[in-house]
């Protein structure tokens, strides 16, 4: 490796083997910082003892003022994504179209995480550091994202190529998120005598560090495309703010897409989000670690092997076959887990005790479909670019890439919502409120051991009713199914770039580029 890498490219359709390795392993902890903070923040806040517990009015206004802050802010990222996107296009520097993005977000993320988790006033105090940085991490976390999601498309235009990167890297994804949620829900449990504030605030110095290196090290090793100065100058010179919206307007394959997209993320957003208070709203705050644990584990084995799988589907299968088969894969997962995770036969699960186990099964299932599923959008994702130039003579690669971010951040700003309507709804906030009041005093010294703490906690969570379990169901169950319904038909029915048209789209690129290679010589 040389430092000349900072400004190195490469040619044609082969991208070298160092920066397809190094593109995809840095995914690992790019994704497990981002998911730490998207799925974890919120129940650190909960349970880390850093909001007035004292008074049940005033928690619950908190909580709600930071739920709101959540969802304002993700919907900031409805202009904060594409301007990202533009910029990219705008502004192209010494070290590369997106190195230098990637190197700046990169830095500058690590340092709002750090701050969310270690910096730790009480009350109000921390709903305002709260706001103040949780604004500043939407924003820092566009920079390095945007930049690298518009990188995967630039590496190759050869589908098999295409499909091992997109394959390699969503792997790498799982394997972060399996991480996170791994450590998350196991420290507690292994490091009994620790609070839960103490063992975010390691895992986040942990992740944050690991991410800064993965970052660095992409800068450092990987190549970016080579581009033609002129042609360079004519998309800096072409870009215009306008292009964050009109692309949606008239490429109504990118407009299918992104919109298949948001459903997917949302649907997957708010099975995640219910997860951790499901485990512990339902077998007690005891088993809950073990037990989520385990479903994190059915996860990456769900989502690993779809990964894994995909190369094999793909010679056998065309990509809308496979779009129905998740389909009906994902509805047996969904329908799997409501019949063994909600007490439907009476005041328990099915799934309890020596039938736990079945709670896992649905769970595998339902993973493997959305492991697939999620593949699929994102090659769609990809084929629009090379349409994007097939019919309108840009790619604009950073822009389409920046609304897919867009549709993810929309995605979990609902499913904020969603999690935060169905508890409401269901009287479960006030439990949450009251552990939380619980992990308060334990951190105070009030209570006195960790199983005095698990005590009251499970005389909390005895009290819970099965009807209530049922309303959280329809929320954790139902609503992300019909969403994935609606999310595939379209993806399967409407989105009409399947694998001929797009040989083709290339073929006819690869003409019309020879042509104007040929006419510039003359």
């Amino acid at each position: 490796m040389r430092l000349a890498n900072l400004t190195a490219t490469y040619q044609g359709d082969i991208p070298p083997r160092a920066t397809s390795i190094t593109y995809c392993g840095v995914s690992i902890f790019r994704d497990a910082c981002y998911q730490f903070v998207s799925s974890f923040l919120i129940i650190y806040i909960t349970f880390a003892g850093v909001l007035t517990t004292t008074d049940s009015s005033i928690y619950l206004a908190q909580m709600s003022v930071i739920n709101i802050i959540i969802i304002v802010c993700r919907i900031w990222d409805g202009l904060n994504d594409p301007i990202m996107g533009w910029i990219l296009e705008k502004v192209h520097l010494k070290w590369g179209k997106y190195k230098p993005w990637i190197f700046i977000g990169g830095v500058l993320n690590t340092i709002v995480v750090l701050v969310l988790f270690l910096a730790r006033p009480s009350g109000w105090g921390f709903v305002a550091l709260f706001g103040v940085f949780y604004f500043l991490w939407d924003i820092v976390w566009t920079i390095n994202d945007i930049a690298y999601w518009s990188m995967l498309p630039s590496l190759t235009k050869d589908e098999k190529r295409r499909n091992n990167i997109t394959t390699a890297m969503q792997i790498c994804i799982s394997v972060g998120v399996f991480g996170i949620y791994g450590a998350a829900n196991l420290l507690p449990a292994v490091l009994s005598d620790w609070s839960s504030a103490s063992i975010y605030t390691l895992i986040a110095i942990v992740v944050s560090v690991l991410y800064l290196i993965s970052q660095i090290a992409m800068v450092l090793i990987c190549k970016e495309h080579a581009r033609n100065p002129e042609d360079e100058a004519k998309e800096e010179q072409a870009a215009s703010f306008k292009d964050i919206f009109s692309i949606f307007v008239k490429n109504n394959q990118v407009r299918i897409n992104i919109i298949t997209i948001l459903l997917n993320y949302l649907a997957a957003g708010i099975l995640v989000a219910f997860a951790t208070y499901y485990c512990y709203l339902t077998y007690g705050y005891r088993s809950s670690g073990t037990i989520a644990f385990i479903f994190t584990v059915m996860y990456a084995a769900g989502t690993l092997l779809a990964q894994f799988s995909y190369p094999l589907l793909t010679k056998i299968l065309t990509r809308r076959t496979m779009l129905f088969i998740s389909l009906g894969v994902i509805a047996v997962g969904y329908i799997g887990l409501f019949i063994t995770g909600f007490p439907l036969f009476g005041d328990r699960p099915l799934a309890v005790d020596e039938l736990e186990f079945l709670l896992y099964i649905p769970a595998c299932v339902l993973f493997f479909g959305q492991g697939v599923l999620a593949i699929v959008l994102i090659i769609q994702m990809q084929s629009t670019i090379e349409y994007n130039e097939w019919k309108y003579g840009e790619r604009k690669e950073a822009i389409v890439s920046s609304l897919r971010a867009l549709v993810a951040k929309w995605g979990s700003a609902i499913q904020q919502g969603v999690v935060m309507a169905t508890l409401s709804a269901t009287g479960l906030y006030a439990i949450t409120s009251s552990i939380s009041e619980l992990e308060n005093e334990y951190n105070a010294g009030i209570i006195a051991s960790q199983e005095e703490l698990y005590q009251k906690a499970s005389e909390l969570t005895s009290s819970i009713t099965s009807g209530q379990l049922i309303g959280l169901s329809i929320g954790m169950i139902f609503v992300p199914l019909v969403i994935l319904i609606v999310c595939i038909l379209l993806a399967a029915l409407v989105f009409k770039i399947d694998e001929k048209m797009y040989k083709q789209i290339c073929a006819d690129l690869d003409l019309r580029h020879k042509e104007e290679q040929a006419n510039s010589t003359k």
